[in-house]
């Protein structure tokens, strides 16, 4: 029989993480878009909440949990959601770095007091991970990095996460390795872009000149790096998948406020049709992409292959998200499209994650490949 359910464990701390995102993160959410804050505060104030919580029972924080961490914490501050995430995320993302390396990095991470940037894209490389140019050069006991990284979400790091070419005969996926590059190494830079969303968290270029990073820095073994990240792609597409969604739906909260109170015409435009119907399309598709995306969590925990789900959720949920908060903008009226309100800035926040983690097209691609083989070239 099938379940779709949380555990009480998580039905509670659903319910508690909402409460404080409520009140502790959307009040700040505006104000950290506008001047470009990065929210650490916030981040560790949720991480304290979920350490809290769950200490004792470590074995119950589930990828579910770090779903249900996600969807919750989207609904208070967007920019707050990834470095919230919790150990079960941190063990797929660092889950082959040596012990030394976890030990360096990773309980700063958890506790939001460091900052991690992941570095796979470049001018000439998006999805194709092997157009990569990024090179790292073995030299005795160090390598040597030379390359530059563009759309670098959290160009604020203490540490990057970067993918480069260690094989230098390879001319695709294979031959790539990952390092981990304290911020403060010699030879980077970086560059900031200015976004049109997500505007707490800086994004941009950056640079690697003669940049040299002990040979123990590599996370995995070498030449693995595409095989180890894809392994990640299909739970962290869920989680955007998630956040997106409740982004959406604290905005579908906030409509259904909106407009049982606002009269016209003598009547509340909740008992029109023309605005009833669109509300409850959104509350229909919303709940069908949450659910999808905790099917990839459930899967994934239980070694179930999901890459497609994976892919079906990051291009629909992401999709449907940003046409409902579109959609709940205009039921605002006027007022929907200021500054005012969050919901402009949602929209600004969710249509970059659109792109992020692969455009559409990419997961459609890797759907329609799984329907009619691997090798299907569409057209």
């Amino acid at each position: 029989m099938l379940d779709f359910s949380f555990t009480p464990a998580e039905e509670e701390f659903r319910a508690g993480l909402r409460a404080l995102a409520l009140r502790e993160l959307l009040p700040r959410y505006r104000e950290g878009d506008a001047s470009g804050t990065y929210p650490a505060a916030q981040i560790r104030c949720v991480i304290a909440f979920a350490d809290d919580f769950w200490r004792g029972r470590e074995a119950e924080r589930t990828l579910v949990v770090s779903g249900i961490t996600a969807e919750e914490v989207a609904r208070g501050d967007f920019s707050c959601v990834l470095p919230s995430l919790g150990p079960a995320l941190n063990r797929e993302f660092l889950d082959a770095a040596s012990p030394e390396l976890r030990a360096r990095w990773v309980p700063g991470l958890l506790a939001g007091d460091l900052v991690l940037g992941l570095c796979l894209t470049e001018a000439g490389a998006g999805s194709d991970m092997g157009a990569i140019q990024t090179r790292a050069e073995r030299r005795g006991d160090v390598y040597v990095l030379n390359g530059e990284k563009t759309s670098v979400s959290f160009l604020n790091a203490d540490v990057f996460y970067v993918f480069a070419r260690t094989d230098p005969a390879s001319s695709d996926w294979r031959g790539l390795s990952a390092f981990l590059v304290p911020r403060d190494t010699p030879g980077l830079s970086t560059e900031a872009y200015d976004d049109m969303g997500c505007r707490a968290v800086p994004r941009g270029i950056l640079r690697l000149a003669n940049v040299e990073v002990p040979a123990d820095a590599m996370v995995g073994t070498h030449g693995e790096g595409f095989p180890m990240i894809r392994r990640f792609f299909d739970v962290n597409r869920a989680i955007i998948g998630l956040k997106c969604v409740g982004a959406a739906l604290q905005t579908l909260d906030e409509t259904i406020a909106h407009v049982k109170e606002r009269v016209q015409f003598g009547a509340p435009l909740a008992s029109y049709q023309g605005v009833a119907f669109p509300i409850a399309e959104a509350a229909t598709v919303l709940e069908l992409a949450r659910w999808q995306c905790y099917r990839v969590l459930w899967m994934r925990a239980r070694g179930i292959p999901c890459a497609v789900e994976g892919a079906m959720v990051k291009w629909w949920a992401t999709k449907v998200a940003a046409e409902v908060i579109h959609q709940c903008l205009l039921l605002h009226g006027h007022r929907g499209y200021t500054k005012r309100l969050p919901i402009e800035q949602r929209l600004r926040d969710v249509i970059g994650w659109q792109i992020g983690d692969g455009a559409p097209q990419i997961q459609k691609l890797i759907i329609a490949r799984s329907l009619f083989g691997k090798d299907f070239l569409p057209r």
